[in-house]
């Protein structure tokens, strides 16, 4: 049971320093192809659990630029190419790799996010 702890708090260890060593990359990626008020969101809505008519249907409720579900496939499939988002357990869904918000980067208040528990 002891190494099993040690062998624990190694890898634990190991994974922070890989991400602290990553974010920058990460951050500079997400900056560059998140363009707009509405791709932050639709990426941060991107848990692996709503369908992209899930979060069409968010974001349209917002009163900004109204989007199909084809435009979140869309996104999802060229953020999938950059490695932003990863195939969820549900097949054609997509989970981001990060919360917006573990990298500092401001999102506009979505009250479904903080009804899951995420983002804002």
């Amino acid at each position: 049971m002891v190494n099993e702890e040690k062998i624990i708090e190694k890898l634990d260890e190991l994974i922070f320093w890989i991400k602290i060593s990553v974010m920058p990359n990460i951050r500079k990626e997400i900056m560059e192809n998140l363009r707009d008020e509405i791709e932050k969101i639709v990426y941060e809505l991107s848990d692996g659990k709503r369908s992209s008519r899930d979060i069409a249907r968010i974001v349209s409720n917002r009163g900004s630029r109204r989007i199909t579900h084809v435009t979140v496939l869309n996104m999802w499939k060229k953020w999938s190419i950059l490695n932003l988002v990863i195939p969820a357990q549900r097949k054609g869904r997509y989970k981001k790799i990060t919360s917006l918000k573990a990298l500092g980067i401001e999102l506009p208040p979505v009250e479904e996010l903080s009804e899951t528990g995420e983002g804002v």
